[in-house]
C-alpha cells in the first residue's frame, strides 16, 4: 500500500554531511544548477522516484549533471551538487522538489551500481571558491543593458523592477540557468573558474544571441 502523500519543509543542517564523495545522478540535457540558485524539478520517472526516496532517508542531496548529448549514456565532467530544500510528494507519487545549489563537482568515476539510477564518486577541491563571498564588483548597468538587447530581440517580456531588485551576483547565474542557451553553451558557463568570468561569458552569450536572432516569439521568463 503506498503511503499517502507528504509535503516537508527542510532546512539546510550544518552539522549534516552536504559533500559527500559518493552522490546520485540527476543527468537532465539543457538544465543546469549553480551554486546558491534553486531549480525546481518535477520527478516522475521510476528511477529518480527511487533516487529521491533513497536520498531523503540520507544526506538530501543529488548530483545536477549534463549529458554530453541528448539522450547519450555520456556525460559531461562537471556538475553541481544540490540539496533538497522542500520536497512533496503528488497523488500520483511522483515528487515536486527544490533544489539548492551548494557546489560544483567534477566526477572521478562512475559506479556500479544496484540502484535505477546513476552514482558517482564526485571531486570537489577544483570548485572551492563557490563556499566564499560571492559578491561582484561589476557595474550592474552592463549586464542589465545586454539583457534589455536580449529580451527585445527575442521578444520577453520582463519586469525589470524584479530584475534590477535581485543582487547582481544572483541575477548572473539566475539568467545562466534560464536563459535560452545551447547546452554546451550552459555547460561553458557552469563550468566557468569563478563568477567573474561566468559574468563575461554571459554577455558574450547575450550579444551572441542578440546578434544571430531575425525573428521570434513573445515568451516570459519567470523569476524566482
Amino acid at each position: 500500500m503506498r503511503s499517502p502523500p507528504f509535503q516537508a519543509q527542510l532546512e539546510m543542517d550544518s552539522t549534516s554531511t552536504l559533500f559527500a564523495d559518493v552522490v546520485p545522478l540527476f543527468p537532465l540535457s539543457g538544465t543546469i544548477l549553480l551554486p546558491n540558485t534553486v531549480l525546481p524539478l518535477h520527478i516522475f520517472e521510476p528511477r529518480y522516484r527511487q533516487m529521491v526516496e533513497s536520498v531523503s532517508e540520507k544526506e538530501m542531496v543529488i548530483g545536477m549533471i549534463q549529458p554530453v548529448e541528448q539522450d547519450s549514456k555520456g556525460l559531461y565532467q562537471t556538475g553541481c551538487l544540490g540539496k533538497i530544500e522542500q520536497l512533496q510528494q503528488l497523488p500520483d507519487g511522483n515528487y515536486m522538489l527544490q533544489l539548492h545549489g551548494s557546489i560544483r563537482f567534477n566526477v572521478v568515476r562512475e559506479l556500479e551500481v544496484n540502484s535505477l539510477y546513476r552514482q558517482a564518486q564526485v571531486d570537489y577541491t577544483s570548485y572551492e571558491q563557490d563556499l566564499d563571498d560571492q559578491s561582484l564588483s561589476k557595474n550592474p548597468e552592463k549586464l542589465y543593458e545586454a539583457f534589455r538587447h536580449y529580451t527585445e530581440k527575442k521578444f520577453i517580456q520582463i519586469e525589470w523592477q524584479k530584475i534590477e531588485a535581485i543582487p547582481v551576483h544572483y541575477l548572473v547565474n539566475i539568467l545562466c540557468m534560464n536563459l535560452d542557451f545551447s547546452c554546451t553553451e550552459k555547460q561553458a558557463l557552469l563550468e566557468a573558474p569563478n563568477l567573474s568570468m561566468r559574468w563575461e561569458y554571459l554577455l558574450t552569450l547575450m550579444e551572441m544571441a542578440v546578434a544571430e536572432t531575425t525573428s521570434g516569439t513573445t515568451s516570459n521568463i519567470q523569476i524566482n
